[in-house]
């Protein structure tokens, strides 16, 4: 679960990189600060508590987040 969660970590930060890249005219700006702010606290955290019950509750904000990244990295490209 470890391995996973981390990979879902790493990925899910990339895709927020690349929404960031996109977004040059900044319409998505407080949405993509948002998100990333939520990212930087999961990482802050991740490694305090080895509690899977945490764990897991990370991991089911970082998929939400990876979908919202997901449609927003669409529709900047779609626009484009």
């Amino acid at each position: 679960m470890k391995h996973t969660f981390e990979y879902l970590f790493e990925s899910t930060g990339d895709l927020l990189y690349r929404v960031r890249m996109y977004d040059r005219d900044s319409i998505h700006r407080e949405e993509i600060m948002q998100l990333d702010e939520t990212h930087s606290m999961i990482g802050n955290t991740k490694w305090m508590a080895e509690s899977d019950l945490l764990r897991e509750h990370a991991a089911w904000k970082l998929v939400r987040m990876k979908q919202r990244l997901l449609t927003l990295l669409e529709n900047l490209l779609y626009t484009a």
